[in-house]
């Protein structure tokens, strides 16, 4: 590959046949801005029942008794979206300061079209209101504001959920939401052309300084993760899995195992999951223990996770999720991941319920573990 002689560009930098230029030096300027202090997006996903008018439910039963084809659709009406906040409260979380929890009201008007055979029904055609609420916790000190937009709707008609006059429509409505405040910020920077400031003579005035609302460093903008990691496995296991349930013992379990741990991709904890589904085989002919005789059979989701630690290759992660055992009533379990380059050990207590699966290739030949540094900024 033959290499290209590239000069560096600089500021002083010009073409020989250009004229002479003013210096323009790159100083300390002061910008007004837009400052994010958060910013979250939402998602509602509901099903309205909504009254179909009388002449047109009229018009659906004539077409139907014809031996025709009712079908609809529906679709938002354009420029009818609103957000409001309704109220603000402290959130009184330990270890988050700042944080407010903030209702808020959003709704769309939604049109609805009723066909016979693929052909409009003329009273069939009439608009709705779909609203929904929601309570968000946010980074809201005084003196920001809240920007809320509705960017995406969809709505589908369940017409296999008529309830004699009336009819279920699906709406799905997802909402950015940001906590915005202007301030002034310096910044290094060089004038494109200001005009001299005329000064006018005037008694000096001290005024108290300008301040801005403090940020919410504990929570927004959140510090990427120190590490990453995963763990998958697919297949039996005879020596990876422990399960103590009801406090009616416990040991090894064999069985159907899926395992799927992926932790701050990307460098970030949001995307982060854990996933656990293990069905119980018997082996052999030996009679179970007294007090083992139950499928102890489960499943697992993790729902939050916390920062995760990262001392020497090793990636230790803990949280909360979602734990059934034998198909029993779904209970809160706290989780404490650990995954290493050929390892991962799960330990999930719930109530009475303790699950501790190990992976490694000795006792789970196909294991497949990951754990790599992040950069952070």
């Amino acid at each position: 590959m033959n290499e290209k002689n590239i000069r560096p560009i600089r500021g002083k930098q010009v073409s020989p046949s250009a004229p002479p230029l003013h210096p323009n030096p790159i100083r300390p300027e002061c910008i007004r801005v837009t400052k994010v202090y958060d910013w979250v997006v939402l998602t509602n996903r509901d099903r309205n029942k909504v009254p179909i008018p009388e002449a047109c439910f009229a018009e659906i039963e004539a077409c139907r008794l014809a031996g025709n084809t009712v079908t609809a659709t529906c679709e938002e009406v354009p420029d009818t979206r609103t957000c409001d906040v309704v109220g603000a409260r402290p959130a009184n979380i330990p270890g988050v300061t700042g944080a407010k929890i903030v209702t808020l009201s959003f709704l769309v008007n939604i049109r609805i079209q009723f066909l016979c055979n693929g052909t409009p029904l003329p009273g069939c055609d009439f608009v709705v209101p779909v609203s929904f609420m929601d309570d968000v916790i946010l980074c809201y000190p005084d003196g920001t504001v809240i920007n809320c937009n509705i960017f995406d709707v969809s709505c589908t008609v369940v017409l296999n959920q008529m309830l004699g006059n009336m009819v279920v429509i699906d709406v799905v409505m997802c909402k950015d939401i940001q906590v915005e405040a202007d301030v002034k910020l310096e910044v290094e920077a060089k004038f494109c052309g200001p005009r001299p400031i005329v000064p006018i003579p005037e008694e000096e005035v001290v005024c108290p300084p300008i301040t801005f609302p403090e940020q919410c460093p504990s929570f927004f903008p959140e510090a990427n993760c120190l590490c990453q990691g995963a763990a998958d496995f697919t297949g039996f296991t005879a020596t990876g899995v422990s399960v103590t349930q009801d406090g009616s013992g416990g040991g090894i379990v064999p069985g159907q195992l899926d395992f799927a741990a992926l932790v701050c991709d990307q460098c970030d904890r949001s995307n982060s999951s854990l996933v656990v589904r293990f069905i119980e085989e018997a082996t052999g002919t030996a009679t179970p223990a007294p007090g083992n005789e139950i499928d102890r059979s489960f499943t697992f989701r993790a729902l939050q996770f916390n920062q995760p630690t990262c001392p020497a290759g090793t990636l230790m992660v803990t949280g909360t999720g979602i734990l059934t055992i034998d198909g029993g009533v779904p209970e809160n379990a706290d989780f404490t991941l650990t995954i290493t380059a050929t390892t991962a050990t799960l330990t999930i207590l719930g109530g009475l319920d303790v699950v501790t699966v190990t992976l490694s290739p000795a006792t789970t030949p196909g294991v497949i573990t990951e754990v790599g540094p992040c950069g952070r900024f």
